[in-house]
């Protein structure tokens, strides 16, 4: 199904822009605890970093959402049949769809607000847009329920065979 493959792509390429970007600023908070040490710290860096790891979280939320890697009891699940195992999958995946829409409603208005306003965090010398982080946000979690949703589809066009080795 060319929307699964479509999924696949885009939530692992956001997955993967998200763990270089979580790379890079390992090594930016380290030179800020080389610098600081020094008495020469960067200014922003708890801005940075705040916004930074909200986006990257959530960039990456599609990608785990996809392999089906979000929190789950498989040690409970392994004492259910498979009828019981897919109706529990089947509710999981529609509270988190409906979970992440709720996000999205949530979050849409203050992201376009953070836009439209030109809305800034920090103060001094380094003032971080809250847009980019706002909308981060918005976009990972419409790619969370969109996943959520293709997870339903799955349950019901693939056969039961094929999800026994899937990753849980």
């Amino acid at each position: 199904m060319w929307i699964l493959r479509l999924s696949e792509m885009l939530s692992k390429a956001l997955m993967v822009f998200a763990a270089i970007w979580a790379f890079l600023i390992a090594f930016y908070i380290l030179l800020d605890v080389v610098l600081r040490n020094l008495d020469l710290p960067i200014e922003g860096t708890a801005e940075i970093i705040t916004n930074s790891i909200v986006t990257i979280i959530f960039l990456q939320l599609a990608y785990g959402i996809h392999i089906r890697g979000m929190i789950r009891a498989d040690f409970l699940m392994h004492f259910m049949g498979p009828r019981t195992q897919r109706t529990i999958d089947l509710v999981n995946y529609l509270f988190g769809a409906v979970f992440f829409a709720i996000v999205i409603i949530g979050q849409w208005e203050p992201a376009w607000n953070a836009l439209i306003n030109n809305e800034f965090e920090g103060e001094g010398a380094v003032r971080i847009p809250t847009w980019p982080s706002r909308f981060a946000i918005v976009i990972g979690s419409g790619l969370a329920v969109a996943n959520y949703l293709l997870l339903i589809v799955r349950e019901f066009i693939e056969p039961p065979e094929s999800r026994a080795g899937a990753a849980h």
